[in-house]
């Protein structure tokens, strides 16, 4: 009976009180930030609980190899020389006596017990940006030097990422959105590079395994080439699919959208240039989309992406819990408080939110010496 009674009580209390208006609370804190130095070390998030997309300050990976990880992109690396499964199965760990009886450990049994350590491990499965090309329509390599006029947002109450920057005089604007139930990149880019043909997208494939402690924050081997196939099937001019194989994991990255030609850089390399088949408009529109050589993607346009991020975000900052510590307070820490709650909140559900979160970790890198996810500073 207490029950019944406790809501009626808490109901009582709090009727009297306004509503809290979450979007503008939400929106007061969105990320911003302009080309500093935190940059070049500090990935923005776009992702959905499943799927995270780190990104820099080009609203893609084009300066940084920041991570793409998933909840479901594992593989496992080839047995150590020797070894078989059934040293897998038939491995144990060490005998200690705790509260006077023996008791066996799932460590410290020496053989294959490093391959159990790293295995399965989770994947980067791959990285998206921006290629520039000089007048004389060469490739260019660029640095956040290379960059000026930087400015980028992150709209919490949407999971959109805004980016804007100019290049040798020319502006380009970028929106990096992540479907809600899906591995989907929905990008779109905006420059009058387009017309001239010096604006494309790359995309490239590292090897990853479990055998040595990743460079946080960025994960795989960009250099081990053959350590791993990519194969490219192309599907008219609006589709293409990346097949990408290591050891017996095989993981497929599918493009769609507006009409595009795609081409592998060099056989020995495994990044491939998506260039618009349009040179007579000022935007592009692709989504990219991650997933297991079974699975069909979902979106084919951008914009439905976006709006598809939009709905689901709006959707789990309305219906959530909510806590506001700052309308009406006179405490001078309370906006660094709430700063911190909503920010929480929104790496919480790109990074923790899925179908089996690991504990303590995220899905920024995490393979050995994982992150603690339970305060933001």
């Amino acid at each position: 009976m207490l029950r019944p009674f406790f809501i009626l009580a808490l109901s009582a209390l709090t009727n009297g009180l306004p509503s809290i208006d979450r979007q503008s609370l939400v929106r007061r804190f969105n990320p911003t930030r302009n080309g500093s130095s935190l940059s070049a070390t500090t990935p923005m998030q776009v992702g959905n609980g499943n799927f995270a997309f780190g990104v820099d300050v080009t609203g893609l990976q084009t300066l940084l190899p920041f991570a793409t990880m998933s909840s479901w992109g594992w593989k496992n690396d080839t047995l150590p020389a020797g070894m078989t499964i059934q040293d897998v199965e038939d491995y144990k760990g060490v005998s200690w006596y705790n509260h006077g009886r023996l008791v066996q450990y799932d460590f410290g049994g020496g053989g294959v017990e490093q391959w159990l350590i790293s295995n399965p491990n989770r994947v980067n499965l791959g990285r998206i940006g921006l290629v520039l090309y000089s007048v004389e329509g060469e490739k260019l390599s660029i640095t956040g030097d290379d960059l000026t006029n930087v400015e980028q947002e992150l709209d919490l109450w949407t999971g959109k990422l805004a980016s804007r920057f100019s290049f040798q005089g020319e502006t380009i604007t970028v929106e990096t959105a992540v479907a809600d139930d899906t591995g989907c990149i929905g990008i779109v880019i905006g420059s009058s590079l387009l017309k001239s043909g010096r604006l494309g997208v790359f995309l490239d494939f590292p090897w990853s395994d479990g055998e040595a402690k990743f460079s946080a924050p960025f994960v795989g081997n960009w250099n081990a080439t053959s350590n791993h196939t990519t194969m490219l099937e192309a599907s008219g001019n609006s589709r293409a699919s990346i097949f990408h194989t290591m050891v017996a994991a095989t993981f497929k990255t599918t493009v769609m959208g507006e009409k595009f030609g795609i081409s592998r850089d060099s056989p020995d390399a495994h990044r491939y240039t998506v260039q618009p088949s349009k040179t007579t408009t000022t935007t592009f529109s692709i989504t990219v989309e991650y997933g297991l050589p079974e699975d069909e993607p979902k979106f084919s346009s951008a914009q439905n992406v976006i709006d598809n991020s939009a709905s689901a975000w709006e959707e789990y900052w309305t219906n959530s819990g909510f806590v506001d510590v700052l309308t009406g307070s006179t405490d001078s820490r309370a906006a660094e408080l709430q700063r911190r709650i909503i920010l929480s909140r929104y790496l919480m559900k790109v990074n923790e939110a899925g179908d089996t979160p690991p504990q303590e970790v995220s899905m920024r890198p995490c393979i050995i010496g994982p992150i603690a996810l339970m305060t933001v500073d």
